[in-house]
């Protein structure tokens, strides 16, 4: 057996070689993500699942303008259900 600390340790030294990407997706639920290419999540909330976004699916704009801000990185996180895909009927 291991310790819980030794566990966080070793997952925070992945994310400190970039190995992994922490992202904090609510209020005590943090993500360590083997996918560190950038991209955005989707959290079902029907099911709990998290879906990889690609980056180029969406379009933030105006980073600039936020005045007293700079922006050093950003990610998504869109919160929803999956649509079922249409049925066919026989």
């Amino acid at each position: 057996m291991i310790s819980r600390a030794t566990v966080y340790n070793t997952l925070n030294l992945f994310v400190k070689k970039q190995l992994l990407r922490q992202v904090v997706l609510d209020d005590g639920k943090t993500l360590f993500d083997a996918n560190v290419e950038n991209h955005h999540h989707f959290v079902d909330e029907e099911t709990g699942q998290i879906h990889d976004i690609p980056w180029d699916s969406l379009a933030v704009s105006k980073l600039d303008s936020l005045n007293g801000f700079e922006v050093r990185e950003y990610h998504v996180v869109m919160r929803g259900r999956v649509k079922n895909s249409p049925r066919k009927r026989a």
